[in-house]
């Protein structure tokens, strides 16, 4: 299966997932999808992975790969940073609603309620937001020294010693 996009959104053609277990393939240009260049998203971005398709509910297990622009934190060079996270939307079928309705409850797992005859389903801005939640705070371009005088974080670092303790040490050798 492949993603339809209308220039301006990221559509989930729903309407075909018959099987059990069906296969999702998604690429999106991210150069065409204003939410996502909003993110910092270079390239295209790469949604795979399979919905359990039930009468009601559909839950799609989905891996999200992409590149975002980055700024160094240590050098304040610009750099692209490779994202690859799970994405995971609830769907559930209603026949009383006219438009989706998408949950916030805070979840790992974005959740929506979908009229039963929806074919696709709009994931712009929902894909947009776990991209925002996946960058890093505080980004770090691969190869970039860190500052002189300052130790890396994997450094051991040596307790002082009291020097009580090092002179009973001294005596206990004699």
């Amino acid at each position: 299966m492949s993603a339809a996009s209308d220039l301006r959104s990221v559509l989930l053609p729903i309407v075909r997932w018959t099987a059990p277990r069906e296969p999702v393939a998604l690429t999106i240009e991210s150069d065409t999808i204003e939410e996502l260049k909003d993110a910092q998203v270079v390239g295209p971005v790469r949604v795979s992975g399979y919905a359990d398709v039930g009468s009601r509910e559909t839950i799609a297990h989905l891996q999200v790969a992409c590149r975002t622009r980055e700024i160094c934190g240590r050098s304040l060079e610009e750099f692209e940073a490779e994202l690859d996270f799970p994405f995971t939307i609830l769907i559930r079928r209603q026949g009383s609603i006219k438009t989706p309705q998408w949950e916030d409850d805070g979840e790992e797992t974005y959740q929506v309620v979908v009229p039963e005859d929806l074919r696709e389903l709009d994931v712009t801005e929902v894909l947009r937001q776990a991209i925002e939640l996946e960058r890093p705070l505080s980004p770090i371009k691969p190869g970039v020294d860190l500052p002189e005088g300052v130790l890396p974080e994997e450094a051991p670092q040596e307790e002082p010693i009291d020097p009580r303790w090092e002179a009973l040490r001294k005596l206990k050798g004699q």
